[in-house]
Protein backbone atom coordinates (compact mmCIF):
# COMPACT_ATOMS: atom_id res chain seq x y z
CA UNK A 1 0.00 0.00 0.00
CA UNK A 2 1.13 3.58 -0.79
CA UNK A 3 2.00 6.29 1.94
CA UNK A 4 -0.10 8.81 2.62
CA UNK A 5 2.71 11.25 1.36
CA UNK A 6 3.31 9.55 -2.50
CA UNK A 7 0.77 9.28 -5.19
CA UNK A 8 1.13 7.20 -8.09
CA UNK A 9 2.22 9.24 -11.12
CA UNK A 10 0.94 8.30 -14.93
CA UNK A 11 4.40 8.37 -17.14
CA UNK A 12 4.52 11.28 -19.31
CA UNK A 13 6.57 11.68 -22.39
CA UNK A 14 8.44 9.61 -24.55
CA UNK A 15 10.77 6.21 -23.90
CA UNK A 16 14.40 6.52 -25.52
CA UNK A 17 12.97 4.28 -27.77
CA UNK A 18 10.48 6.00 -29.25
CA UNK A 19 12.62 9.55 -29.63
CA UNK A 20 15.58 7.29 -31.51
CA UNK A 21 12.60 6.02 -33.79
CA UNK A 22 11.04 9.63 -34.28
CA UNK A 23 14.74 11.00 -34.91
CA UNK A 24 15.60 8.12 -37.45
CA UNK A 25 12.09 9.09 -39.16
CA UNK A 26 13.06 12.69 -39.60
CA UNK A 27 16.48 12.14 -40.37
CA UNK A 28 14.96 9.91 -43.47
CA UNK A 29 12.45 12.78 -44.23
CA UNK A 30 14.89 15.25 -44.25
CA UNK A 31 17.60 12.71 -46.19
CA UNK A 32 14.78 12.33 -49.00
CA UNK A 33 14.14 16.03 -48.88
CA UNK A 34 17.95 16.94 -49.93
CA UNK A 35 18.20 14.66 -52.62
CA UNK A 36 14.94 15.65 -54.55
CA UNK A 37 16.03 18.77 -54.82
CA UNK A 38 19.10 17.85 -55.25
CA UNK A 39 16.82 16.17 -58.50
CA UNK A 40 15.24 19.00 -59.47
CA UNK A 41 18.65 21.09 -59.95
CA UNK A 42 19.83 18.61 -62.08
CA UNK A 43 17.00 18.22 -64.40
CA UNK A 44 16.93 21.76 -63.98
CA UNK A 45 20.03 22.49 -65.41
CA UNK A 46 19.38 20.12 -68.06
CA UNK A 47 16.12 21.44 -69.15
CA UNK A 48 18.41 24.77 -69.79
CA UNK A 49 20.99 22.52 -71.89
CA UNK A 50 18.15 20.80 -74.44
CA UNK A 51 16.22 24.40 -74.57
CA UNK A 52 19.89 26.59 -75.41
CA UNK A 53 20.84 23.53 -77.84
CA UNK A 54 17.25 23.57 -79.65
CA UNK A 55 17.68 27.38 -79.75
CA UNK A 56 21.34 26.98 -81.51
CA UNK A 57 19.66 24.25 -84.02
CA UNK A 58 16.72 26.50 -85.12
CA UNK A 59 19.53 29.68 -85.51
CA UNK A 60 21.22 27.53 -87.86
CA UNK A 61 18.10 26.81 -89.19
CA UNK A 62 17.20 30.10 -90.22
CA UNK A 63 21.00 30.46 -91.25
CA UNK A 64 20.53 27.59 -94.18
CA UNK A 65 17.01 28.97 -95.13
CA UNK A 66 18.50 32.66 -95.64
CA UNK A 67 21.11 30.96 -97.69
CA UNK A 68 18.50 29.27 -99.70
CA UNK A 69 16.76 32.52 -100.46
CA UNK A 70 20.45 33.49 -102.43
CA UNK A 71 21.73 30.51 -103.78
CA UNK A 72 19.07 27.58 -104.76
CA UNK A 73 20.11 24.85 -102.37
CA UNK A 74 23.13 25.28 -99.88
CA UNK A 75 22.30 21.70 -98.20
CA UNK A 76 25.51 20.64 -99.45
CA UNK A 77 27.65 23.83 -98.46
CA UNK A 78 26.43 22.77 -94.62
CA UNK A 79 27.41 19.26 -94.68
CA UNK A 80 29.56 18.43 -91.90
CA UNK A 81 31.14 15.33 -90.55
CA UNK A 82 30.91 14.81 -86.40
CA UNK A 83 33.25 17.81 -85.31
CA UNK A 84 34.50 17.86 -81.77
CA UNK A 85 34.66 21.15 -80.13
CA UNK A 86 36.96 22.94 -79.82
CA UNK A 87 36.82 23.35 -83.46
CA UNK A 88 38.16 25.61 -85.84
CA UNK A 89 36.08 25.05 -89.43
CA UNK A 90 37.45 28.37 -91.38
CA UNK A 91 35.54 29.38 -94.40
CA UNK A 92 32.63 26.77 -93.58
CA UNK A 93 29.41 28.49 -93.87
CA UNK A 94 28.65 27.09 -90.08
CA UNK A 95 31.73 27.70 -88.38
CA UNK A 96 30.52 31.08 -86.67
CA UNK A 97 27.65 28.48 -85.39
CA UNK A 98 29.59 25.52 -84.24
CA UNK A 99 31.90 27.85 -82.65
CA UNK A 100 28.98 29.58 -81.08
CA UNK A 101 27.52 25.72 -79.73
CA UNK A 102 31.36 25.22 -78.69
CA UNK A 103 31.25 28.13 -76.33
CA UNK A 104 27.78 26.78 -74.78
CA UNK A 105 28.81 23.00 -74.66
CA UNK A 106 32.56 23.12 -74.31
CA UNK A 107 32.70 19.06 -74.66
CA UNK A 108 29.98 18.98 -77.52
CA UNK A 109 30.40 17.63 -81.02
CA UNK A 110 28.26 18.70 -84.18
CA UNK A 111 27.05 16.78 -87.11
CA UNK A 112 24.89 18.19 -90.15
CA UNK A 113 24.01 15.89 -92.65
CA UNK A 114 21.72 14.61 -95.55
CA UNK A 115 19.44 11.77 -94.14
CA UNK A 116 20.13 8.42 -95.70
CA UNK A 117 17.83 8.45 -99.34
CA UNK A 118 17.31 12.15 -99.39
CA UNK A 119 18.14 14.66 -102.01
CA UNK A 120 18.46 18.44 -101.99
CA UNK A 121 15.89 20.25 -99.28
CA UNK A 122 16.69 17.86 -96.56
CA UNK A 123 19.43 18.04 -93.38
CA UNK A 124 19.56 16.47 -89.94
CA UNK A 125 21.67 18.72 -87.49
CA UNK A 126 23.07 17.00 -84.32
CA UNK A 127 24.48 18.75 -81.13
CA UNK A 128 25.92 16.33 -78.51
CA UNK A 129 27.58 17.41 -75.14
CA UNK A 130 28.34 15.79 -71.80
CA UNK A 131 25.90 16.82 -68.93
CA UNK A 132 26.78 20.06 -66.85
CA UNK A 133 25.43 18.67 -63.64
CA UNK A 134 28.39 17.90 -61.23
CA UNK A 135 27.94 15.92 -58.40
CA UNK A 136 29.77 15.81 -54.96
CA UNK A 137 32.41 13.05 -54.59
CA UNK A 138 32.10 12.47 -50.91
CA UNK A 139 35.35 14.24 -49.77
CA UNK A 140 34.82 18.18 -50.66
CA UNK A 141 35.31 17.64 -54.56
CA UNK A 142 32.89 17.93 -57.29
CA UNK A 143 32.61 14.99 -60.03
CA UNK A 144 31.30 15.38 -63.83
CA UNK A 145 28.27 13.49 -63.99
CA UNK A 146 28.96 10.99 -66.62
CA UNK A 147 25.70 10.69 -69.41
CA UNK A 148 25.73 12.47 -72.84
CA UNK A 149 22.56 14.25 -74.11
CA UNK A 150 21.53 15.32 -77.65
CA UNK A 151 19.82 17.20 -79.55
CA UNK A 152 18.78 16.09 -83.31
CA UNK A 153 16.04 18.00 -85.61
CA UNK A 154 15.64 17.19 -89.08
CA UNK A 155 14.11 19.71 -90.77
CA UNK A 156 12.59 19.96 -94.75
CA UNK A 157 12.93 23.33 -97.07
CA UNK A 158 11.44 24.12 -100.42
CA UNK A 159 13.08 26.91 -103.00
Amino acid sequence: MLSAGTSRRKQAGFSLLEGLIAILVFSLGAIGAIEMQARAVQFGSEARDRATAAFLINKLIAQVELQDATSGDPSSEFLLDRTECPASLGTHPAAAWVLEACNNFPEASVTIARPSGMTTGFLTITLEWSAQFKQSDGAGGAVRDSHSMSVTNRFQWQS
